[in-house]
């Protein structure tokens, strides 16, 4: 995709002379070094084997349903009422 980009002048300046000292071509260097600035910058998110790990920490309890009465019938009792 092409687009136009407005540099200033002492920007301009910095990129020819980058351009002349390194050999690379100046669309090179400017897809380069956004490249660079999008891996830095881009929002980072958990590898996708982190993320399943985290989704299910402890597989083995999903094969049987936790009964939540079982805790609270071993739970004291409040003021005479139940939880």
């Amino acid at each position: 995709m092409n687009f136009s980009v407005h540099i200033d002048d002492e920007t301009l300046a910095r990129l020819q002379a980058a351009v002349a000292r390194t050999g690379v071509t100046r669309n090179r260097l400017i897809v380069t070094a956004v490249q660079e600035w999008l891996s830095r910058n881009e929002a980072r998110d958990w590898p996708d084997n982190l993320k399943a790990h985290f989704a299910n920490p402890a597989p083995s309890l999903m094969d049987d349903t936790l009964d939540v009465q079982q805790w609270r019938q071993a739970l004291p009792e409040r003021d005479g009422g139940q939880w």
